[in-house]
């Protein structure tokens, strides 16, 4: 089964402020994290259980993985059927434990 890639309008949010962040300090890294992105998407697609298991919940397992070459950010996603949703991308230094209801709500 193939299948399609689908980032949420709040992972598309998250990667919009990186990007402008990273912009202010480098160019450079700005577009080279864009592109990581689209990178790390595809290789998501072509194996959705690379990433680490986060939690379950009702609209299915959350995943994780860093974004290829950019260590620090990482972006989470869970399968649907024949969709692979990204949900959000973030640093990882976020407390996960103490922000993951809020993170991760529907």
């Amino acid at each position: 089964m193939t299948l399609s890639l689908f980032i949420t309008p709040e992972a598309n949010q998250n990667v919009r402020k990186i990007a402008r962040y990273l912009e202010e300090r480098n160019v450079s890294a700005a577009r080279r994290f864009t592109r990581a992105i689209e990178q790390t998407g595809k290789m998501l697609l072509q194996d959705p259980e690379l990433g680490e298991r986060l939690r379950s919940d009702p609209a299915g397992q959350i995943r994780y993985r860093t974004v290829s070459g950019f260590r620090n950010y990482l972006i989470f996603y869970r399968r649907r059927d024949a969709i692979l949703e990204i949900v959000r991308v973030l640093h990882g230094a976020m407390d996960m434990d103490k922000d993951d209801e809020t993170v991760f709500q529907e």
